[in-house]
């Protein structure tokens, strides 16, 4: 998921759009500032913020027309709705209202529109399926029924399996600095439970932990936000629901999972955005099918590399 999509031509009619969902165009929060002008960096524009106006739906139709570019407009529209820990109901409307001209069929959009109406718990079961659903779909796609039981075995029965938990806890006899001695140690410094012991996370889901080695982001409340990002950003398809997922979980504290505590307010939108960027500028989608096994062996450094990972210095907007 890239959101510097926009050419110089749409930017300008992009940032109105943003401008007109914060509701409130005359008084932009901090936040929403900050988010205009992350947005106008990314693409390098010379657009003045504080000059901005709403824009129409009609106007946004007229400028905005390639199918991708819309359905980025609505989701960047969407983390503009969410970045004050609020949606009103005249921010509820406005997104409607973009999603119906753009023609977009977000499903996110139905998750959200829920949590800004404080269905909590009918948002999290939606985010959750949705998120799961990316997953178990690709695990069928892949080993049929067998993929599928991979994934809920572990979940709900526990999934103990000396061999499978043998061969990660091996990783640990491997060179210092290779992927597969590191993902050993980070488990082992953390005292998580390896794929196969019990409590652990599928082995289908465990490309989330070689991710946040070869990201460098930690599993504290602001290293996992900006994971987040980052995996939304390599994930080709539906990225955003793990970004939406992240920002409910760290930012309006959504307890969506038992692996990670939620968090309040935690979304620095300049480092969280720079995680993204460096997601999607990954030429690997860790999510779809990455033999990890294939390159344990290899140094870490040297895989960064070879995925086209841009070095961790989050920029900081202004």
């Amino acid at each position: 998921m890239d959101i510097a999509v926009f050419s110089s031509q749409e930017l300008p009619f992009v940032l109105q759009t943003l401008t007109t969902v914060a509701a409130k165009p005359e008084a932009l929060t901090p936040l929403e500032h900050q988010f205009l002008q992350v947005v106008k960096q990314l693409h390098q524009a010379s657009v003045v913020v504080d000059d901005l106006s709403p824009i129409t739906p009609t106007q946004i139709a007229t400028a905005i027309t390639d199918p991708h570019h819309r359905k980025r407009l609505l989701q960047m529209a969407m983390v503009m709705a969410m970045v004050d820990n609020e949606i009103t109901p005249s921010q509820q409307k406005a997104l409607r209202s973009l999603a119906e001209v753009l023609c977009s069929n977000e499903q996110s959009l139905r998750v959200l529109h829920k949590a800004a109406r404080e269905h909590k718990l009918l948002a999290q079961m939606d985010i959750t399926r949705e998120s799961m659903g990316i997953f178990m779909s690709a695990s069928y796609a892949q080993e049929g029924t067998i993929g599928l039981k991979k994934i809920v075995t572990p979940l709900f029965y526990g999934g103990e399996d000396p061999d499978v938990a043998w061969k990660y806890r091996q990783l640990g006899l491997l060179p210092e600095g290779t992927l597969g001695r590191a993902f050993w140690e980070y488990y082992t410094q953390k005292r998580f439970s390896f794929p196969g012991e019990v409590g652990s996370i599928p082995e289908r889901m465990v490309f989330h932990d070689f991710a946040h080695i070869l990201s460098g982001y930690d599993t504290d409340p602001q290293g996992e936000i900006q994971q987040g990002a980052f995996q939304a950003g390599f994930i080709r398809e539906n990225g955003f629901v793990f970004l939406l997922f992240v920002v409910l979980y760290f930012h309006w504290g959504f307890h969506i999972t038992p692996y990670a505590d939620a968090g309040m307010e935690l979304f620095d939108i300049s480092r969280v955005i720079h995680a993204l960027q460096r997601g999607a500028a990954c030429k690997v989608d860790f999510s779809d099918n990455w033999n990890f096994w294939e390159v344990v062996h290899v140094p870490v450094e040297e895989l960064r590399d070879r995925y086209s990972i841009p070095p961790f210095s989050p920029m900081r907007f202004r």
